[in-house]
């Protein structure tokens, strides 16, 4: 992203800052996101101390759309002559970029737009979301700002209140917020979230629905756990005929997909054509119905790994990775780093040591994103977990890092590998059970380090 020297919207003294003026879906997919999200275009002053948004012209370009907005921060000192020379140079970007036979007549009437609020609202109107949805959005934010403000005794009385603003996009609100909470948060705003998502399960119809499946859920997954490796087909089928409701067979399919393949909708069939009339037409619901799901499981499936594949070419397609990795955090999921592992591995195959290294260099930034700073000082503490001496050097070198939070991780790490251990045989086994062993080697030594320095100081 291009640097520029402009004036702080608050003091006039010269900055020189991050910017991002020409917003083109038809170079890079990750335009629109890099404009919704608010992380582009800040800046600080080292004068005065402001913090927030540069005032600067932007043209919003969507080729698919033919969509082409322009927005001129509003200057009581810019004549028009002056904000359309500054917009001109950027429209001509948005142009050059075009091979001619894309350069369509909307191009010739750009759309003016007079605040950003208005230029977000255009742009997610292109894509079916209406100001009204955008107002409700509003709204149910309103609501989650307001039980949080709120003491635990206040919240269940709001939340009576206002059921009606709680369905299933409060709830894909309440994950998201509760999802950005920082690993060292307060644990107060823990506990509040908590104390928050009981109440809206227990008192609201949505909540109690939710509540429903996810225990429908965990009886799925524990009935197909205690199979393990001895699930068949037909042991997959007599939990699915023996389901005590439609919950569970959602559950049944959502977990067990690969097993229902074409055999097992075949044995099913042959299953049902032995049955008695009576018993013929549940069975035969549930079979449709797994066929439905199924068939939305896949196309969701297909719909996000083609979706992660596009995102995957567009990282390669921009010079500050990091940066880039850092602003869309938001479309790193399994099936990003899925297709991103395939396109190294096909990378490496072909022998493209250029995209190899542009790949390897995303694969790199987003494990220095994932990884907390208490399991890299594990990860450090095993490379010297053959050598006793060299590890003692490492965790005295490392001693004012050794903290109640660590132990934590050490614990969940430890009860990880070891609940995994279960689900193991054979040579898999083996190598889990020596893993766990080095664990549990360095986490001795550190708490013994960590004793003797108490020892010491008491």
């Amino acid at each position: 992203m291009p640097k520029i020297q402009t004036a702080c919207p608050n003091c006039g003294h010269p900055v020189l800052s991050d910017a991002m003026q020409v917003f083109d879906m038809g170079v890079n997919p990750q335009a629109k996101e890099l404009l919704l999200s608010g992380r582009v275009n800040l800046t600080q002053c080292q004068n005065c101390g402001y913090q927030g948004p540069l005032p600067l012209p932007i043209v919003y370009h969507d080729p698919e759309k033919e969509l082409l907005l322009t927005f001129s921060p509003p200057d009581v000192q810019t004549t028009m002559q002056q904000r359309e020379s500054a917009l001109a140079p950027l429209l001509r970007e948005v142009t050059e970029n075009l091979a001619p036979e894309q350069r369509k007549g909307y191009l010739f009437q750009p759309q003016t737009i007079l605040t950003m609020k208005a230029l977000i609202e255009k742009v997610l109107e292109a894509d079916g979301i209406t100001k009204e949805m955008l107002e409700a959005q509003e709204q149910k934010m309103r609501l989650f700002q307001r039980l949080m403000s709120a003491a635990p005794d206040k919240q269940r009385k709001i939340v009576q209140q206002e059921e009606a603003l709680i369905d299933e996009e409060f709830f894909m609100l309440f994950s998201r917020l509760a999802g950005m909470l920082p690993p060292d948060a307060d644990k107060g705003d823990i506990e509040k979230l908590q104390s928050l998502q009981d109440v809206l399960l227990t008192e609201t119809e949505y909540g109690r629905e939710i509540k429903k499946k996810a225990e429908e859920m965990e009886a799925a997954q524990a009935s197909l756990e205690q199979l393990g490796r001895n699930l068949t087909r037909e042991k997959l089928l007599n939990l699915v005929i023996s389901a005590p409701s439609m919950d569970r067979v959602e559950a049944l399919t959502r977990l067990a997909r690969p097993g229902m393949d074409y055999a097992f909708i075949q044995l099913f069939t042959n299953t049902i054509e032995q049955m008695e009339d009576s018993e013929r037409e549940q069975l035969i619901e549930r079979r449709n119905f797994i066929l439905r799901l199924t068939s939305e499981i896949d196309e969701q499936i297909k719909m996000r790994t083609d979706a992660a594949r596009k995102n995957v070419e567009a990282f390669l397609e921009i010079d500050d990775i990091p940066q880039a990795i850092a602003a869309n955090i938001t479309v790193i999921d399994d099936f990003f780093v899925h297709a991103l592992e395939e396109a190294l591995e096909a990378a490496r195959e072909d022998n493209n040591l250029e995209r190899s290294a542009k790949l390897q260099q995303i694969v790199d930034t987003i494990e220095k994103i994932a990884s907390p700073p208490e399991v890299k000082l594990i990860e450090e503490f095993l490379s010297h977990a053959g050598d006793e001496d060299e590890l003692k050097k490492a965790i005295a070198a490392r001693e004012d890092e050794i903290t109640p939070r660590l132990f934590e991780y050490f614990s969940g790490l430890l009860s990880q590998i070891e609940e995994s251990g279960k689900q193991l045989q054979g040579k898999d086994k083996e190598q889990q059970q020596a893993a766990l062993e080095g664990l549990q080697m360095v986490y001795q030594a550190v708490l013994r380090f960590s004793m003797e320095k108490k020892m010491q100081a008491g």
